[in-house]
């Protein structure tokens, strides 16, 4: 991850976490706790390692449910909100600072499971990141994320005319006229998600869209920026389920 990256959230993580006012649970979905896709359903005495945990929701959620999660993040604005969050809650979670693309402060075989919600936007390097997660994780480790789908923002939301190209990928820059510092993303491709995964030594078992047809199943989100019409036509949310090998 990049350092432009990482000064965003250093500059913007306060008000994100008090904006966005997540639950504790796993956000799969990007803006609400939805635990319906029951993604990691026992994870009871597991070491589970939260790549880009920011404000800590996840990781207080698998820690409550009796898994020995580390949480790291390239953020530490972002790191200081999840301290004070697993202390709110007396879970015992480590938080470390980190980049995603970088986990040479763990041992080979560290964890059982690896796991992010809406993390992969903000990683340009895809492959790095895959083969360090399955670096440390065991035989038959689990590694389970979700991503905004590269398909949704291509929409205008609305007209739902497409109005970008699938095919522009890499950096993304978003301005916002009240920061003085842009928003860096990255666009990935399905395919180069998948890819990227099988070279690093993961085999894929699922790839998941959640959705439904009906816009009265979708809210507009904290900010407005999800449009429930639109939502009922396109998937926002790629899931990945993979298993180290």
């Amino acid at each position: 991850m990049t350092e432009e990256v990482k000064a965003w959230w250093e500059l913007t993580a306060e008000w994100f976490q008090d904006e966005i006012d997540l639950d504790i649970g796993v956000n799969w979905t990007g803006s609400t706790t939805d635990d319906d896709l029951t993604l990691l359903p026992d994870v009871t005495g597991a070491d589970v390692l939260e790549l880009g945990c920011g404000g800590g929701q996840c990781s207080v959620a698998l820690a409550r449910r009796g898994a020995n999660v580390t949480g790291i993040d390239l953020s530490a604005e972002q790191l200081s909100l999840a301290r004070d969050l697993a202390a709110e809650h007396d879970a015992d979670v480590e938080f470390l600072q980190g980049d995603v693309t970088d986990l040479s402060t763990f041992p080979d075989e560290r964890f059982d499971v690896a796991f992010n919600a809406y993390v992969l936007q903000w990683v340009d390097d895809l492959a790095t990141c895959f083969r360090e997660t399955n670096r440390v994780l065991r035989p038959g480790g689990r590694f389970v994320f979700a991503m905004p789908h590269p398909v949704y923002p291509l929409a205008d939301p609305d007209s739902h005319t497409v109005e970008e190209s699938y095919f522009d990928t890499g950096r993304q820059v978003t301005q916002y006229d009240d920061l003085d510092r842009d928003m860096v993303t990255y666009r990935h491709r399905v395919s180069d998600v998948h890819n990227a995964l099988v070279g690093a030594g993961f085999r894929v078992e699922r790839i998941r869209e959640p959705g439904s047809d009906d816009p009265d199943d979708y809210e507009a989100g904290p900010w407005g920026e999800e449009q429930p019409a639109l939502l009922a036509k396109l998937p926002s949310t790629l899931v990945f389920e993979a298993r180290a090998e």
